[in-house]
């Protein structure tokens, strides 16, 4: 991609563990419209009123003829603004000032702002594959069970952070009870109780929180990450495999790349990108191949590892 002549940015105001802080929209946004007028572009910086407002001003936005629309926040204003480009020529470019910022880690999206608008408006693009859980799109992570517990937890009002986050992993570790799925991963079935089921198309969660380190988001695959059920104390052990050892085998913990899988349970407690949301039955996962384009940044360059099949 060029060098582009015109770009916005969406300025979520509460993202991240700076979002508390009085006038921290206002903040980003000037510091948004000064780098863009660094950089000799046109464009326009908006402020979010609120979640779920983001994706209509994205519309605007492209029809007015941004070529790059910059979402300034955490994975979850990435996805709503993502939403609204998918399918366009419109590249989407990334600020990251989220609790976790997951998609932008694994995209090698610089940390200072100036220099991530930068890279969105000189560098590089590239496409990259979308996610489908149900009818409910996601860039970076989607699961059912104890994440989506503990991301319903987390976005139920307070300061943001990771040590918020981590508490409230901690604290829902001794209270949930995993649920019983059917599972369908391309040729595997399996029926059991399990603690966690998710599908990676980035590497982590955030925070150095790996889920699956091989994780490309841009060869046309997800990696399916499954964890059995257990104690408390079992499920701490297994989780040092989201700091290291990440590509080591582990017991109860199975991963497998699809493109297309299904999940069936009488709850589903679900997330997106960290939004939550609940159903039930059976619900279709999918992957759509280079469906975004995403300026700035660079993909990694994964080393895969073993996948692992479910037992039964």
């Amino acid at each position: 991609m060029d060098r582009v002549s015109r770009a916005s940015v969406i300025v979520n105001p509460v993202a991240g563990p700076d979002g508390h802080r009085p006038g921290a929209g206002s903040t980003r946004a000037e510091r948004a419209r000064r780098a863009l007028h660094a950089l000799g572009v046109t464009g326009e910086v908006v402020i979010t009123p609120g979640r779920g407002q983001a994706a209509a001003l994205v519309r605007d936005l492209v029809d007015r003829g941004a070529e790059v629309v910059i979402a300034w926040g955490g994975d979850g204003t990435i996805n709503e603004v993502a939403g609204a480009l998918i399918g366009t020529a419109t590249a989407l470019g990334i600020v990251r000032s989220g609790s976790g910022d997951g998609l932008g880690r694994t995209l090698r999206i610089a940390k200072d702002p100036d220099q991530a608008i930068a890279s969105a408006v000189t560098g590089p693009s590239r496409f990259i594959d979308i996610g489908y859980l149900g009818d409910r799109h996601f860039l970076n992570v989607a699961g059912i069970g104890f994440d989506a517990t503990v991301a319903t937890a987390f976005n139920d009002g307070g300061r943001r952070g990771q040590l918020r986050y981590f508490l409230r992993t901690v604290q829902a570790l001794w209270t949930y009870r995993a649920g019983r799925y059917r599972l369908h991963l391309e040729h595997e079935a399996s029926d059991s109780t399990r603690f966690l089921v998710a599908f990676a198309n980035g590497c982590e969660y955030g925070g150095h929180l790996m889920l699956s380190a091989d994780a490309d988001p841009s060869d046309g695959w997800l990696d399916a990450v499954i964890v059995d059920d257990g104690s408390a104390v079992r499920q701490l052990w297994r989780m040092r495999r989201l700091a290291i050892g990440v590509r080591r085998p582990a017991e109860g913990i199975y991963r497998y790349r699809i493109q297309h899988a299904r999940v069936a349970g009488d709850r589903l407690t679900c997330h997106v990108d960290g939004e939550t949301f609940e159903t039930s039955g059976v619900i279709d996962v999918r992957v759509a191949p280079s469906a975004l384009r995403v300026a700035g940044g660079w993909a990694p360059r994964p080393t895969r590892g073993s996948t692992f099949s479910l037992p039964a």
